[in-house]
């Protein structure tokens, strides 16, 4: 069985006698390895902001209607029917204004803009009249 160690200085023991002596001049990437290299390390501040807006999953509207069973279009697009006993849970908005019709056959359609901010259930009850 064959030990070896490394020593301080770049000294090779092996079963503990001297076989090499390692000299080099110091390299910050060395100490470092490659991970250091990938570290910015002059830590200077970048001047551009990221103001793309991200969808949040906790943002949007829980609407219910009376009747249940109406049709619910979000900026013009359908985004399902409310329900009888719960309410509809329109999820996963960009914080913004939206344009929320509801429609039910023999009814009088109910709209509305409303603006959502992050992280905001915006609650919607709408009573739709009778034509």
């Amino acid at each position: 069985m064959i030990k070896y160690s490394i020593g301080m200085f770049g000294l090779l023991f092996i079963m503990g006698c001297l076989v090499s002596v390692v000299t080099a001049d110091y390299d910050y990437n060395d100490y470092y390895g490659t991970w250091g290299t990938k570290l910015k390390t002059d830590f200077t501040l970048d001047s551009t902001v990221n103001t793309e807006r991200v969808y949040n999953p906790n943002t949007g509207f829980s609407i219910t209607s009376t009747p249940p069973g109406a049709e619910i279009f979000v900026n013009g697009e359908s985004v399902g029917i409310t329900r009888s006993l719960k309410a509809k849970e329109v999820k996963g908005l960009i914080p913004g204004e939206y344009n929320v019709s509801i429609s039910f056959p023999g009814y009088k359609d109910y709209a509305g803009n409303y603006t959502v901010n992050e992280g905001e259930i915006k609650s919607i009850e709408a009573i739709l009249s009778k034509l």
